[in-house]
């Protein structure tokens, strides 16, 4: 069964195999799509915008980017994101480590959040 989403068609229900280990996302819209090897993941207090709001705890992600695709499929230049880092919940550490090949899908096609991340398959 397959469910249409604006103009891609998408499994109705994802199947066990290689399904995103964590997905956020609420919407259709999907921004870039990077494969890479975890090169560090940590634990980071992330500052609150609002003075009165204690930090909180995120999972910082740097990879080495093998490939990187925008949200209307044209392939971004690596070298373009050289040095970005991707965040996401604090459950990702235990999840993941260095040396993990991943596939990681982010909020919007210029940001660093993590819609969905998931191990990606060896090339």
């Amino acid at each position: 069964m397959w469910v249409r989403l604006r103009a891609n068609r998408v499994p109705a229900a994802p199947s066990r195999r290689g399904a995103a280990l964590y997905d956020r996302r609420m919407t259709d819209s999907v921004g870039m799509r990077v494969v890479g090897t975890i090169r560090t993941i940590e634990l980071y207090a992330a500052m609150a915008k609002f003075h009165s709001v204690a930090p909180r705890q995120v999972a910082r992600i740097v990879l080495e980017i093998e490939q990187a695709i925008d949200e209307d499929g044209g392939e971004i230049n690596v070298d373009n994101l050289a040095g970005m880092h991707f965040q996401g919940p604090p459950e990702l550490v235990p999840l993941f480590g260095p040396g993990d090949r991943v596939q990681i899908v982010t909020t919007t096609s210029s940001g660093m959040h993590i819609a969905s991340i998931k191990p990606a398959p060896l090339s």
